[in-house]
Formats: structure tokens, C-alpha cells, sequence
């Protein structure tokens, strides 16, 4: 019926128009979500995302940035989850904690953060360059560590590409997650050692002018959007 018809709609994934020429799927889950690694609704929606990535990104040992408009929790918690299921792809998972500003990525996965990318950017003499916390079989995690100096120029030092490089040599995967795009400038400038980005966009909140301002800002450094996800 056309009530019924109505309802479905409602909860049916849909695309977002952020790029003509690319077909971007959006997912939703509530503001206060918690990540939970057993959800199967949730993670079964982050699987439709995945393989919309994998489609339109060929290349392997890709690179993706997951950033949002504002801060935000479930931007660590998006990143998470995509880390989850291509993780249980049996693709080798590095996610990355690239938020020096609020870091919450330890909090998420529980883990230790003493160690982390910003140890890796101050001692490029350090021995563990790739040294990721195993959060399952095939999913690592590298947390922020301890933030010492201003993010933009940890950020900007010649060792983050390096890092990238390396990283690339032991994962399929790399996920950084980032801190919002809006009110700093760290997102472009990880995003420029980025193959593609992921936004996330809070329903309601984050409006259509910031949207296309965002999405304007980060192509003008020829960084890719592929993907959004919807936080309703």
C-alpha cells in the first residue's frame, strides 16, 4: 500500500548528493550511539559503504580519511566500525587516531594510548615504526599518544608522509580519523596523503551551505569525497 510503501522509504539507504559521478550511499545510526563490534544491524549498514568504496577505489594499500563538520564522537565511532568489517574481510587493518585533539580511538577500542602517531612523528629514529596495538585477528590500532605540540605542525612534518609509506607496506587498509574540518586546518592537511575521504554529517545539525562549503574546500586540494555517513 502507499502507506506501507511510505514507511519503508523512510529507513531505506539512500544516496547523498555530494558528487554528481560518484554513487555515495549514506547509512544512519542515533547521535548517542555506542560502538558495539556485535551490533549486526549497524555493521551490515557499514558493509553496504564498504563495498561502495571498494567499487569506486581501486587501488590496494588505499588510504581513507574519515573526518565530520564539527566534532563529533561518532566519527571515531564510523571509523571504528568501517575498520571492523573490512577488517572482517580478512583485509589487514591499520586505523589510525589522527585526532590530536581529541583523541578518543583508545577510548573506543580500549586500549592503551602512552604509545601513539605522535611518538612516531617526534622519533623518526624509533624502532617500531608500524607498532599498532592487535585489536582483532586482522584489525590494529595506532592511538594518538601523547599530544605535546600543536597538531597542525605535527602534522605537517615530512615524517607523516614517510609514515604513510610505511604503513602502506604491511596493511591493505589504512583508515585515519581526523579532527573536524571546519574549525581546523588538520583534516586538509592529512587529507592530502589521502586516496579518498569519508564525511560525516550530523542530520539536522550540520547545514547545507557548511556541507557544500566543506565539500568545496577539501576538492580544492583534489581530495576525493566517496562516501558520507548520516548521523541521525
Amino acid at each position: 500500500t502507499p502507506k506501507e510503501n511510505t514507511k519503508n522509504e523512510k529507513h531505506r539507504i539512500k544516496p547523498y548528493p555530494l558528487r554528481n559521478e560518484v554513487n555515495i550511499l549514506t547509512i544512519k545510526f542515533k547521535r548517542k550511539h555506542f560502538f558495539n563490534p556485535n551490533d549486526v544491524n549497524i555493521k551490515e549498514q557499514f558493509y553496504t559503504i564498504c563495498n561502495n568504496i571498494e567499487s569506486n577505489v581501486i587501488k590496494e594499500d588505499s588510504i581513507f580519511m574519515i573526518t565530520s563538520l564539527t566534532q563529533t564522537q561518532n566519527t571515531a565511532n564510523a571509523t571504528a566500525y568501517l575498520a571492523l568489517v573490512f577488517s572482517e574481510q580478512r583485509k589487514r587493518v591499520l586505523v589510525v587516531d589522527a585526532n590530536l585533539r581529541q583523541p578518543s580511538l583508545h577510548k573506543v577500542f580500549n586500549i592503551d594510548n602512552s604509545f601513539g602517531l605522535t611518538t612516531l612523528l617526534l622519533n623518526r629514529k624509533h624502532k617500531n615504526a608500524v607498532k599498532a596495538i592487535k585489536v582483532t585477528e586482522y584489525l590494529y590500532c595506532l592511538p594518538t599518544g601523547e599530544v605535546i605540540y600543536e597538531p597542525s605542525a605535527l602534522l605537517t612534518l615530512e615524517a607523516c608522509s614517510i609514515l604513510h609509506e610505511e604503513w602502506k607496506a604491511h596493511f591493505d587498509v589504512i583508515l585515519l580519523h581526523t579532527s573536524d574540518c571546519l574549525n581546523t586546518l588538520d583534516a586538509q592537511i592529512i587529507g592530502k596523503n589521502c586516496d579518498a575521504i569519508i564525511l560525516v554529517i550530523k542530520e539536522g545539525l550540520d547545514k547545507l551551505e557548511k556541507v557544500l562549503h566543506v565539500k568545496k574546500q577539501l576538492e580544492s586540494d583534489k581530495d576525493k569525497i566517496i562516501g558520507t555517513v548520516i548521523i541521525s
